[in-house]
């Protein structure tokens, strides 16, 4: 082992070269590494100086990590040491960094596993936390304004009560550091409590009729016949007879709507962006439509190629094949969607993305314009119509194909189904077809 010692503002890294594989000759491939003693666990901590797929493979490469990192370290202790000057944005700054001291002590305590939470954490900092209080000092956050800034944010209370978590961190960093003495006392935020409904057949009725103007004014906010009213009622059809999770729902593109007469696949909507009405091919045979569910927005706003535990290398990708009366609203939209908003999109609202939240708005509206029923004990969100759609589909179809367009993991949830390509979703397509006439009869259960 070769030991390279480096000071790191308190913290002394050694590097050594490990063997990572062997060329084709048979000789081995060494990689740099490092190790220190975490001053917290008292324990040895090895660490690679690179990464899984870009190892470093030089002494000059690996100083210069180590430099990078002592680098960090004199900046956290430099600080601490001018306590009196530093705010909550200089603070965040360095603290949530990669590699940074209070990231590494943050992981080596379990609490962070995963890079895309310190992702998710700087999202919100950049996003919010320092936007509002990033020129303040610790001591000077007053739990009283947060909580009125808040309130008065249009957003779940699951983000809010991720934003004072966050903040919770700061300051407990800030105490860490001999900042502040006392932390002031944040307030948390309830979330929506009772049992998980789902929707009779009765409320379907009233939810989805058929007619398009009826459908509108029951999700329009005055209860008026309008575009977005028609787009809103659509979105929430189409997620209760798929069983779409709200992130995929507000990221379907028009190229994954597809359609099939049981030999051959091809897109339903043109080039123009409205349907194509030609037909897959010269069959009779009936044509059946279906969504490949390939993407969703993350919690970064952001479009992603993979579903939820999903990953660039198993992506968790599934069909569901859309019932008749769905199809009608969706050949409906197609030719009445405005085409001068984002067109990978299908939904769109005032020329941009639908954010969750809204999502969740506008079914409020819904539930409230139809007279939906909602005793103390009952709750209904966007996501309770994925659980009707398990609810009412597990009578419908066999329950390998339920969990193949549902994306389940497991039996518990509705046994482990992956699909890793296109080719195969295509042909998962193909096998649903022969349920479509069970899948049509949704609405009427």
């Amino acid at each position: 082992m070769h030991n390279s010692m480096h000071n790191g503002g308190g913290m002394d890294r050694h590097l050594y070269r490990r063997t990572i594989g062997e060329t084709k000759k048979g000789d081995p491939i060494k990689a740099w590494y490092f190790w220190y003693y975490d001053p917290v666990s008292r324990k040895q901590v090895r660490k690679s100086c690179g990464t899984s797929k870009n190892p470093v493979f030089t002494k000059r490469e690996a100083e210069a990590v180590m430099d990078r990192l002592a680098e960090q370290d004199r900046e956290y202790i430099a600080i601490r040491a001018e306590k009196e000057s530093v705010t909550i944005g200089e603070l965040a700054d360095t603290m949530f960094r990669e590699n940074s001291e209070y990231v590494r002590r943050r992981r080596e305590r379990g609490f962070l596993k995963e890079n895309s939470t310190l992702h998710e954490i700087q999202s919100h900092l950049k996003n919010f936390i320092i936007k509002k209080y990033g020129h303040l000092k610790p001591e000077e956050i007053d739990p009283v304004i947060v909580d009125n800034d808040l309130i008065h944010m249009e957003r779940s209370n699951s983000w809010r009560n991720r934003q004072v978590s966050i903040l919770n961190f700061i300051l407990n960093e800030a105490v860490w550091l001999k900042m502040i003495k006392y932390k002031p006392i944040l307030g948390t935020y309830q979330f929506k409590r009772g049992k998980k409904s789902i929707l009779s057949k009765e409320e379907m009725d009233i939810l989805f009729p058929a007619n398009f103007d009826d459908l509108s004014r029951i999700w329009d906010r005055n209860k008026n016949v309008s575009l977005d009213g028609f787009m809103f009622g659509f979105i929430y059809a189409l997620i209760t007879s798929t069983g779409l999770r709200n992130g995929e729902a507000r990221a379907i593109g028009p190229s994954q709507l597809i359609m099939t007469d049981g030999t051959q696949i091809s897109g339903m909507v043109g080039p123009d962006g409205r349907e194509n009405i030609k037909p897959p091919s010269k069959t009779k045979r009936k044509t059946v439509y279906g969504l490949v569910i390939d993407r969703m927005y993350n919690y970064e706003g952001k479009i992603v190629d993979h579903l939820k535990k999903g990953n660039d290398e198993d992506p968790k990708l599934r069909v569901a094949v859309i019932p008749e009366k769905t199809v009608t609203y969706l050949k409906q939209w197609l030719a009445i969607r405005p085409l001068t908003g984002p067109l990978e999109l299908l939904f769109s609202y005032d020329g941009r993305r639908i954010r969750s939240e809204y999502l969740e708005a506008r079914f409020a509206i819904g539930i409230k314009n139809a007279g939906i029923n909602m005793d103390n004990k009952r709750v209904l969100t966007p996501h309770s119509l994925r659980f009707t759609y398990n609810t009412k589909m597990r009578r419908l179809i066999p329950e390998d194909k339920l969990r193949a367009m549902m994306g389940h993991d497991y039996k518990g949830m509705t046994d482990y189904y992956t699909i890793i390509n296109l080719a195969e979703l295509e042909e998962q397509f193909l096998g649903l077809r022969d349920n479509s006439v069970a899948i049509d009869s949704f609405w009427e259960r």
